[in-house]
């Protein structure tokens, strides 16, 4: 929330300094956002077909997220027609059906002989960051109120959070704990956006987007540490794990504040 409420306020610096700078060639926005994840990378139906932990899995589980991203247009000597260069970033969390079954799977049993856990320490969240080239034209109705369209192209960093789970299992006093990290690599694609909205006197704009960030596989290493708490032995093994592939497509509603 901090860092939401900074970001607001420089915004609004930079909407009063925009004011000082009416006949600067080149334009900038700041934008804040809501992302709406869709098609496979917003479903989740079983383990077996999630890209994280599948090798044929496409469905990504994302939930509705945030976006925060700044845009430069650079005038090219047509009344309205500009060069844009845009820079975002989105954060998407599980969405609600893949929560209840991180829910479903942690466990706990206790018994005379056998018993045991099993939980998530920690779950994977998504981070994209797109870099794009494009074109952005505004039709001026009056000095107060304007539409606008834009396109670009360009590639987009993909980032992964880790997955950890916790196994414990005591079998007639003896006890063994094995905790398994999943790291995902970095990973590029292609990608485009198309937008339209409005512009408020030059300065505050409401806008809606699609973005397509192309399709990536979804790779890393994994490290499990099995624990052996009677002679307090420890075995680390890492395997490097393939999983499937991810297309996050996105619509965002979002607001913007020139300078």
């Amino acid at each position: 929330m901090k860092k939401l409420t900074s970001l607001i306020v420089l915004s609004l610096m930079l909407f009063i300094g925009g004011k000082m700078m009416g006949q600067n060639p080149t334009r900038g926005a700041l934008f804040l956002g809501v992302s709406f994840p869709m098609g496979d990378y917003a479903e989740f139906d079983d383990f077996n077909d999630f890209a994280l932990t599948s090798a044929v899995g496409n469905d990504g589980a994302a939930g509705i997220g945030f976006n925060v991203g700044a845009k430069w247009y650079f005038n090219v000597g047509v009344k309205g027609l500009g060069v844009m260069l845009s820079f975002d970033g989105f954060y998407n969390g599980p969405n609600s059906n893949l929560k209840e079954k991180y829910r479903n799977n942690e466990s706990e049993y206790t018994g005379h002989y056998i018993s045991g856990s099993f939980l998530y320490r920690s779950k994977p969240r998504f981070i994209n960051v797109p870099a794009m080239l494009g074109i952005n034209y505004i039709y001026d109705f009056n000095p107060y109120f304007g539409i606008y369209a834009e396109a670009g192209a360009g590639v987009n960093a993909s980032f992964i959070t880790g997955k950890e789970t916790r196994a414990e299992l005591e079998v007639l006093g003896l006890e063994k704990i094995e905790v398994r990290s999943q790291q995902y690599d970095v990973a590029f694609s292609f990608a485009w956006q198309v937008g339209v909205g409005i512009e408020v006197a030059k300065n505050f704009r409401i806008g809606c987007s699609f973005y397509d960030f192309g399709k990536a596989n979804v790779k890393g290493e994994e490290t499990v540490r099995t624990t052996n708490i009677l002679d307090n032995s420890v075995k680390i093994e890492t395997h490097y794990k393939t999983f499937g592939e991810l297309k996050p497509i996105m619509v965002l509603g979002r607001i913007g504040f020139s300078f």
